[in-house]
């Protein structure tokens, strides 16, 4: 299932904002900055017209360095700040309640962060929650040994081999069908395996050499250290193998080619080495019909390999996945987090120092079971006036949607008349669930953190698989509540804003709508958007995968978008050049968020005009929202990891890139010829 977020593909796990809160009415906090255009931000020796990230948020950017622990600080990070710091309250008072209720929310919640703080406890510890595990896999003496580990290991919340799930049918959206997916390597995506480059080779490198330490901390001794390394480099060469069937990350953007559905016979039949028997009675399936594929050759490649590779290549294999989930999940002692920090903090995104062990038990806590921490934020933090305002906005934004749809001179009239139903039909989820999912069945107990996540991933795992041929639940979502990001689903045809994001510098309900509309409006726009972008506009108003453009639409908009992908292509920074058609579908929305925002905010002024404030017009106000949103510094390391691996472009390319596009900038701020930011007529890419 597709999903496109805001910010990241990794999404930002909690939420909140500059300020601290005041109080309201039925304990909700309302957000507020009364200084929301401070000029001592801006870097006015720089000319708006040749950068208009720099001149709104240059000397923010050299005021604000990163700080140690982190790969990169903006706005997006500091609203996750006082949202940490918050939720944080929210667990300790949890965890101290003597007289929670067994089974409760607080027993969840509280109990589960407890066992992350208990440093003592983990690095006395140490390997030892795994052991169990790491015993069954040197168990394993045969192919069905082989895929009744492997199969549960993957309920556990290891990526072996491949992912399997159960989601929406893209082209039967009301149907729930089982999906596998390329899986089973650690690294980011295929080029870090395959990309010759001599930075990729130092990343395997030290891939192997993070492996190794792993692998060490099971047998340790001064004999083991060939053995350990031999190991890792025998992983290494088989996700390589694996990695070599797979998929690039802009393939994978095509909904089309990765929409494989066959029988679950000719699934067999084409993976004759995958016990899908042994499998399936290990994750309580009884049958399947059909199956949606969304990498045919390297299922086929995996099918080889388990017959191609010694069983003892695969505990090997078995055990590096097992280690490195439970090490990225700071699950483990002192020495291993020390130990996967070193590469996957420090190598991969330049990161200076490990995050405290409360904000690392915080982020787990919420990660894992953030429904449950969800209710204890929305009962806390949320405000009825928020969402009220909110919706407000959005019915706002898809009118002017509409609006911007009808006057479209490429698109014609029986494309715009679907283009509209779509709109009509989408599904609004602002702040938090109706109603919760029921975590009645998932137990969180005092033995071991690495435990608790087991029990946790096994219960998502099998929820995931009981909805299996039970109608699609509409009403679920796929964020909590206390997350600063936003999403848009195609199968769904919804968007949804969590309370989290609806603050700083995204909204206030307290300032002029200038601000709010290049803040929050943009983000809804953006999401609004995704329907429309080179893979939501694929699938019409009820979430089924089908042509609905006319052939010459569509030929006009893939031209369109041409220009998008030629412009960032063209923006480099660190030395790597931004992929344009890794990014198109975020480039896209941003410039149909900014776009479509901009014409509700003209909209409302019509109704609500407003003066000019700081020597700024409301339209000017505008584009400074939306600036201030992106500022951004980030670390050499993480942009080269974000420009290989992520759809979003580099913060300051969010700006740039949309703005240099859109003819409304050009008169707010009088950019002419000669100006930086300034494109031809011809190439400027007038989508909506």
């Amino acid at each position: 299932m597709k999903k496109t977020f805001t910010y990241s593909s990794i999404a930002i796990l909690l939420a909140g904002s500059y300020m601290l809160v005041s109080s309201c009415k039925n304990n909700a906090v309302v957000e507020t900055n009364k200084d929301e255009i401070n000029l001592a931000n801006f870097d006015t020796t720089v000319k708006p017209g040749n950068d208009f990230f720099e001149y709104v948020n240059g000397n923010w950017l050299k005021n604000n360095p990163i700080p140690a622990s982190e790969a990169r600080w903006g706005s997006f990070d500091i609203a996750n700040d006082t949202n940490v710091h918050r939720v944080y309250k929210l667990l300790t008072d949890a965890a101290a309640d003597k007289n929670k209720t067994a089974g409760s929310v607080p027993q969840k919640t509280g109990d589960y962060f407890a066992m992350g703080l208990d440093s003592d406890k983990l690095n006395k510890e140490g390997i030892a929650p795994l052991q169990d595990e790491l015993a069954r896999i040197n168990k394993v003496s045969d192919s069905k040994s082989l895929w009744e580990e492997s199969a549960r290991l993957m309920k556990m919340g290891s990526s072996v081999m491949f992912k399997f799930t159960v989601g929406q049918d893209d082209k039967i959206s009301s149907k729930e069908i089982v999906r596998i997916e390329q899986g089973g390597m650690l690294l980011p995506s295929k080029d870090y395996y395959v990309d010759t480059a001599a930075r990729m080779k130092d990343i395997r490198a030290k891939y192997v050499e993070y492996l190794s330490q792993l692998f060490w901390q099971v047998e340790p001794g001064p004999g083991n250290t060939s053995v350990t390394a031999h190991d890792a480099q025998k992983v290494l060469a088989m996700e390589t193998d694996l990695a070599n069937s797979a998929m690039t990350q802009i393939e994978t953007r095509d909904v089309h080619a990765v929409y494989n559905k066959m029988t679950f016979a000719q699934l067999e039949k084409e993976t004759p080495n995958i016990d899908w028997a042994t499998c399936m009675n290990i994750w309580g399936l009884k049958s399947i019909d059909t199956v949606l594929v969304a990498q045919p050759e390297f299922m086929k490649k995996v099918s080889a390999a388990a017959k191609s590779y010694s069983i003892d290549d695969w505990k090997t294999y078995m055990r590096a996945q097992l280690l490195a989930t439970e090490a990225i999940r700071y699950k483990l002692s002192d020495k291993i987090t020390d130990i996967n920090f070193d590469f996957w903090g420090k190598t991969m995104q330049g990161s200076k120092a490990l995050k405290p062990r409360w904000r690392r038990s915080v982020e787990a806590t919420n990660a894992a079971i953030g429904d449950l921490v969800g209710q204890l934020y929305v009962a806390k933090y949320f405000s009825a006036e928020t969402k009220e305002k909110v919706h407000t906005m959005v019915t706002n934004i898809i009118n002017a949607y509409k609006e911007r749809i009808n006057n479209l001179t490429w698109m014609s009239p029986e494309t715009k008349k679907f283009a509209i139903g779509k709109l009509d039909k989408i599904t609004l989820k602002l702040c938090y669930p109706d109603r919760w999912r029921d975590y009645s069945a998932l137990e969180i107990k005092n033995d071991a953190y690495a435990t608790n996540a087991f029990r946790v991933n096994e219960y998502k795992f099998n929820y995931n698989i009981n909805r299996l041929g039970k109608p699609v639940d509409r009403t679920e979502w796929e964020m909590t509540p206390q997350m600063v990001n936003a999403y848009y689903e195609p199968t769904l045809n919804e968007i949804c804003f969590p309370a989290g994001i609806l603050q700083f510098p995204f909204f206030d309900a307290n300032r002029d709508d200038a601000l709010n509309y290049g803040g929050i409006g943009v983000v809804i726009g953006h999401e609004l958007t995704h329907g429309f972008d080179d893979q939501g506009n694929q699938y019409d108003g009820d979430g089924n995968m089908r042509k609905w453009w006319t052939d010459a639409d569509s030929i006009h908009y893939f031209s369109k978008l041409g220009l998008v992908i030629r412009q960032f292509d063209n923006f480099e920074m660190d030395s790597v050049h931004v992929k344009g058609k890794l990014t198109i579908g975020e480039n896209t929305a941003d410039l149909g968020g900014a776009t479509i925002a901009f014409q509700a905010l003209e909209n409302d002024l019509k109704q609500n005009p407003e003066g000019v404030v700081k020597g700024f017009t409301p339209e000017q106000r505008f584009f400074i929202g939306f600036a201030q949103v992106w500022r951004q510094n980030a670390r050499p390391a993480y942009i080269r990891q974000m420009v290989n691996t992520n759809p979003h472009a580099p913060a300051n390319f969010r700006v740039l890139g949309p703005l240099a596009n859109m003819n409304e900038f050009y008169t707010a701020f009088n950019v002419k010829p000669g100006d930086a930011m300034y494109r031809a007529d011809s190439l400027r890419a007038v989508i909506w």
